[in-house]
């Protein structure tokens, strides 16, 4: 009788989530519809707990499923005790409701099989508020300095019907510019970028630069009963340090609304850098990904052969697009080499790799490296 009752208990439960019209595997309204598998061993002494540990099991590897759509394996494995404490710790909150497709034993496991709705949106929601939804770094995980200026008359020059001072004070002008570089770095840090701190050096060690300008003005003319509102425009261009070389520029627009002004006038200034820094950092990744620009320095080259047999060897290697010679002077080359999506250090190793040439490596950055020949 008392196996009879553990039956039914045990049978409840799985029927539990059971309830309604059978789910169908796929997207639905409410989140994404996910067939799992959980196992555990076999226990004839605790039936209902075997049951249970079976089910939750298969409950959380569907969450698993959808945890792996989010964050990339490495992300995952790094970060595991992140996600098992706040993630996985807590798939009932996940799951909206399940259909419990099969049970079996199988070589000393017990095995339940089903289908789950999973709340994806609300996974992803949590991950992101884990910062761990941040995308893998582009090639060479280059280190990114925003340096801004900002332009226009301000709030506090701003009258009541809207009108401007000729010239912003100082003081204005570095706090309209802080808040829309403090949007910029926010763009490039959820973009993988590694950003860097100016620490009030005009450009420290950094492999791209962010310059720009910001600048904004009061709407007036429209009745905002008491809101007073702001429009600001940001303009950013990504620059190689050292060369000025150009990689890519954005600019974008947007409006804050608020009764404080200098608040309105802030809100403005971090949307619109929010939107121009995610725009370039989108657009710097993706050039950086299919194809990265790599300065390369060798000395020690005895002459044009040594050079032209270098330049030869490197536009033969399968991730190489293109080789340019910059420069040739008193045994050392410049060569403007173009990759398949890899930087410095991988570049490094390629040429520390090439036998013949005996390279020693100086320097290595995600966009220069500097090698000796024959040392």
């Amino acid at each position: 009788m008392r196996r009879l009752l553990t039956a039914a208990v045990a049978g409840a439960v799985l029927l539990a989530g059971c309830s309604g019209a059978r789910l169908k595997v796929g997207a639905a309204q409410e989140g994404e519809v996910i067939e799992a598998e959980g196992w555990t061993p076999v226990v004839d002494d605790d039936v209902l707990g075997m049951k249970q540990r079976s089910l939750a099991d298969a409950q959380k590897k569907a969450v698993e499923r959808v945890v792996g759509v989010f964050i990339s394996a490495k992300t995952r494995v790094s970060k595991a005790v992140t996600v098992d404490q706040n993630i996985l710790a807590n798939v009932s909150g996940y799951v909206q409701k399940y259909d419990v497709l099969s049970e079996r034993r199988e070589e000393g496991f017990y095995k339940t099989r089903i289908r789950a709705l999973v709340l994806y949106k609300k996974i992803g929601s949590d991950l992101k508020a884990l910062g761990l939804m941040r995308p893998e770094p582009p090639p060479g995980n280059p280190k990114v300095v925003v340096l801004l200026s900002a332009r226009g008359g301000g709030a506090a020059q701003s009258g009541a019907a809207g009108a401007h001072a000729p010239h912003a004070d100082p003081e204005s002008a570095q706090d309209r510019a802080a808040a829309a570089s403090a949007a910029v770095r926010r763009a490039f840090l959820e973009r993988g970028f590694l950003v860097v701190d100016p620490k009030g050096a005009d450009v420290p060690p950094a492999d791209l630069v962010i310059q720009g300008e910001a600048e904004s003005h009061e709407l007036s003319g429209v009745n905002l009963g008491g809101f007073r509102s702001f429009r600001a425009r940001v303009a950013l261009s990504a620059l190689k340090p050292g060369t000025g070389e150009l990689v890519s520029q954005a600019s974008r627009e947007a409006s804050g609304l608020d009764p404080t002004p200098q608040i309105a006038e802030t809100k403005s200034l971090e949307n619109a850098g929010m939107l121009a820094g995610e725009a370039l950092a989108a657009e710097v990744a993706d050039l950086l990904t299919r194809r990265v620009k790599v300065t390369v320095r060798v000395s020690g080259l005895k002459g044009l052969d040594d050079v032209q047999r270098l330049t030869e060897d490197l536009r033969g290697q399968p991730d190489i697009a293109s080789v340019t010679l910059s420069e040739f002077q008193g045994g050392g080359a410049e060569l403007a080499v173009a990759t398949e999506g890899m930087a410095g250090p991988e570049l490094g190793a390629l040429l520390q790799g090439m036998k013949r040439y005996a390279f020693k490596m100086r320097s290595v950055t995600p966009y220069l490296v500097e090698v000796g020949a024959g040392e």
